[in-house]
This record gives structure tokens, sequence and C-alpha cells, in this order.
């Protein structure tokens, strides 16, 4: 059976009321008529072109020449044409740029991540490796726009924001080492102080969009102290001023599982010229700003490859004929599918209240602020997690066609296996929402916003209930959790039922807001039969 046409191929925000409803909920009716034109025309964009590329992207993946012809060592990347497409397409939107470029609409600037982070999801349906590029190209104009001199931002800011190829500086963050991962700490990279800057001295070993223009990176300047409080961040440009490239090698490519489109290696730091981010004492908080909204990327990429999944599931089984009528008519089929849906509804609310609360926060609001820090971990490994059973489920609704690599579902589920992984694993994120649990009352404020939000949501009392039954299991979860001293003191089991059960809650009721009344497919544990 070919590959079916559907409408949700014909535009991923025509066929997305969740989105399109969250956004108007959100977003003052100006601003969203200003930009829906860039929504229908990136939403049309990824289903039509983006999808088709992305396919070849991840049969053809870009090749390291170390080599030029005369045996000089040149240390390129070569793409395929259909991922400079993809480039062209995904920067042309504005995926970045909406949010520091100069806007006609003033409003734009108090709304850039609901903004930004929409135009992404939309994008990221049709593919998950370049999001990442896009995604480190943000976080470096973030990281200079908040942390950088002014000078520094001044010059490099337009160019990280580039609509246009020619002119963009794409982004990258250079962290794990073989001494550490997660453990930042360990970080054995050097800075040494030279005459023009800075020149670092180590390894860096995964290091996603490895060619990238403009990279961040942490390194321990000579006589600073051990751990985190000793880094120092720097902006490292991959070519000097006089079109030299600076001193990084890269030694090879990773032959990975899934986002095979986008280049990831290891580099070499032989030297590298670069530039300090703001106070050397604050590298390691600097660092944080990036990876914090990457790992908002991380869940909107998730919500993103779920939605994809659950329509393509539903487009088939409505088409597919077995026993004598549309698998989708069966009755286990059609409860799998409710419960895919629901799932997808689920994250896409998620991760966009807190796109819609980091707005907030960058304008002041210190209670938005809180909730961000709280609930970042929580949405990346609870969308991670999601994402990646929720699109194997879908697989398993096409049967042998979802397996088979002529169909998106085998890609999207090698692409979507990350996401747990990058930007922390789901420990040190439950790690990390008890650290924020534990300093603030970020965790009275959410559950109290949830339990408001159920109390008006347009759905009878049974299913309020039951909102308010998963609101208790957190609060009582979280008396436990809160008083303790120190996170470490949080026994294991514990920890992960603490961040499941805020996840639960405060998704029960962004869904029971939007009227959704069977709570059951998700608040039971044995939802989609994970």
């Amino acid at each position: 059976m070919p590959n079916l046409p559907g409408p949700f191929r014909e535009s991923y925000w025509e066929a997305d009321p969740v989105l399109r409803d969250s956004l108007r909920r959100r977003l003052p009716e100006r601003t969203l008529a200003a930009i829906r034109p860039e929504f229908e025309a990136l939403g049309r964009s990824a289903a039509r072109e983006v999808a088709p590329l992305a396919a070849v992207a991840d049969r053809c993946p870009p090749r390291l020449v170390t080599h030029d012809p005369c045996g000089d060592r040149i240390d390129a990347v070569e793409y395929h044409p259909a991922y400079r497409e993809m480039e062209r397409i995904a920067y042309g939107s504005g995926i970045v740029a909406v949010k520091y470029e100069p806007a006609a609409d003033p409003s734009f600037r108090a709304h850039r991540h609901s903004l930004g982070f929409a135009l992404g999801y939309l994008f990221g349906q049709a593919e998950c490796g370049l999001f990442c590029p896009v995604c480190m190209t943000d976080g470096v104009a973030r990281v200079l726009e908040r942390s950088a001199s002014q000078d520094l931002a001044r010059l490099h800011l337009p160019r990280l924001a580039s609509r246009t190829l020619d002119r963009l500086y794409r982004g990258a963050m250079f962290v794990t080492e073989k001494a550490g991962g997660s453990d930042v700490g360990a970080t054995e990279t050097r800075a040494v102080p030279a005459s023009d800057g800075w020149r670092l001295h180590g390894e860096k070993w995964f290091c996603s969009n490895v060619d990238a223009e403009a990279i961040l990176t942490l390194a321990r300047p000579e006589g600073a102290p051990a751990g985190t409080r000793g880094l120092g961040l720097f902006l490292v440009l991959r070519d000097l001023s006089d079109g030299r490239r600076n001193a990084l090698r890269i030694h090879r490519l990773k032959d990975k599982l899934g986002v095979r489109s986008m280049p990831t290696g290891e580099v070499a730091l032989e030297g590298s010229l670069a530039l300090p981010v703001g106070g050397l004492e604050d590298g390691f908080r600097q660092m944080a700003e990036m990876l914090n909204l990457s790992r908002l990327y991380n869940a909107v990429a998730a919500a993103a490859a779920l939605r994809r999944a659950t329509n393509e599931a539903a487009h088939f089984s409505r088409e597919r004929r077995a026993f004598g009528r549309a698998v989708a008519d069966h009755p286990l089929q059609a409860e799998t599918l409710a419960e895919l849906e629901l799932h997808a509804r689920a994250a896409t609310l998620f991760v966009f209240d807190l796109v819609a609360e980091l707005d907030r926060a960058d304008a002041g609001d210190e209670a938005a602020a809180r909730k961000v820090r709280l609930t970042t971990p929580i949405a990346k490994y609870w969308t991670a997690k999601l994402g990646v059973k929720g699109v194997s489920e879908a697989m398993e609704c096409l049967g042998g066609c979802g397996y088979i690599e002529d169909w998106p579902l085998a890609r999207l589920l090698r692409d979507t296996q990350v996401l747990p992984i990058w930007e922390g694993t789901t420990n040190i994120l439950v790690l990390d929402t008890l650290r924020a649990a534990t300093r603030s009352q970020a965790t009275e404020e959410l559950l109290a916003d949830a339990s408001a939000r159920v109390a008006r949501a347009p759905v009878p009392a049974a299913a309020r209930r039951a909102g308010e039954g998963a609101i208790d299991v957190a609060r009582r979860l979280s008396s436990a959790v809160v008083g303790r001293v120190e996170p470490a003191a949080v026994p294991p089991r514990e920890a992960r039922q603490f961040a499941d059960a805020l996840a639960r809650a405060h998704a029960a009721s962004l869904l029971l807001e939007q009227g959704e009344e069977r709570l059951e497919r998700f608040l039971e544990p044995v939802a989609i039969r994970f």
C-alpha cells in the first residue's frame, strides 16, 4: 500500500487545532493575526517539502573531509543538497529570527518564545535532526543577548538571527568530554590567556552541529578552582577574522542511531582562539541558560514527533481495511488511537504553557521564572519518554508498514530515541527537579495553578474529580519531598514518583481546561499499555 496522502500532509498548521487553540488562548489577537501567515507558510512547507527532504537527508548523512586535494587539513563537512534546502526553509521561516530581529509588530517581542517555538514545532514534525542546530543557534543568541558585552552581542546577534544562509552563523554548544558528560564539573579543557583573547586546549567528545560558525564551550582558566565554580564560558568562532580556520580539529563524525542528517563529532581544541562571555566565574550559570533553552527545544521536538506519529497512525488506520472494515473502526484500535491523541495533546499543551511562562519570565515575572525553573526539567524528561513510547505505539498501528523505512515511522522512532539522552538523562532531570522544588515555593504555586484550572474547567464533575485526585497525589508526595534539606536526602523511588506526579497533575489540568473528559486514559498507569 503506498504512502497514503492525507490532509495533515498538506499542512501541519491546518491539521493541528490543539496548537492553534493553545496560541489563540495565549497570544493577543493582533499578534496572532500578524504572525499567522508565517505559521501557515511553514505548516505547508514542512508537510510538503521538508518531510520528503528529511527522508533523503537521513539516508545521505554528512561526510567529513579532513584534507583537500593538496593534502592540507581542512576539516570540512559535506552535506547532501536536501539538508541545505531544509536549512534554507528552517532559518528562512524565522524560527530563530523572530526572537531577535527588529519586528514591525512590537508585540512580537513580548511573545517571542511562543512565536518561535510554534514555528519550530511545525518544522520539527518533519525533521528532528536539523532542529538541533536550530536550537543551538537560538541558544547561542540567547546567551550572548543576556550575558555578553554589548559590543560582542551587537557584532554576532544579527548573524545568528539571519534568515539567509549566506549571512547566517549557525550555533553549537560543545560541553561533553570523555571525563564528564552529565558531570560538567569534571571538564578538563584549559583556557590560557593570550594577547588577542584566550586560547583553549582540550577535547570535546559529543559535539552536535560540529562545523557551526559560532560555538559556546566551557573551559577552566589556569588557576581556577575545581568543579563547576571554576569554569568560564567562551565563544569560539570557526573562522578567524582573516579568513583562516580557527584551531579546531574534527577527529571524526559519530555514526548515530538517529538524527543522522545532522553531524555530531569529536573535536580537539588545539589553542583555539576564544573570547569570554561575561565574567569567567559565571561560566556554568551562563551555560545553564543555554541548556535550559535546549531542554525546552527537546520537549517541543518530542511533542512534535508525537503529533506527527499520531497523525500517521490515525490516517493509516482510517484508510486500511481489515476483517471487512477500516482498522480504525475496530474497538481496540480505536482506543489505542484515542490514547495516542490524548498524549499528543497533553505534550503540546504542556510545552506551550511552559513557553508562555518563559515569555513572562523574560519580562520580569518572578513567579513565572520559578515555574520555568521547576517545569523545564520535568517537561524535558516527561515528553521525551512519552515521545519514544508514543511513536513506538504509533508504529505498531501501521503494522509491518510502520517498521520499514519506506514509511516515516521508522526514522521518527530512531530520531526520537535521542530525546531522553540529549540535555540530561531522566535521572539527571529528576535530580534537577528536586533542586528546584526544595529551593523555592514553585511546587505549591504550580499545584495551586493546576487546582484553579481544574475548578473552572468546562467538564463534568467526574472528570474534575479525576483532575483533583491527580493534584492530591502530587501534593502528598510534595509534602514528603520539599521538606528535605537536600535533594540527595530524597529516596530515589520517591524522587521519580514526585516528578512524575507533578507532570501528570499539571498536564491533566491543562487537558481539563481544554474540555477533555476521559482522563482515565491519561492518569491510569496502563495508558497506551506502555
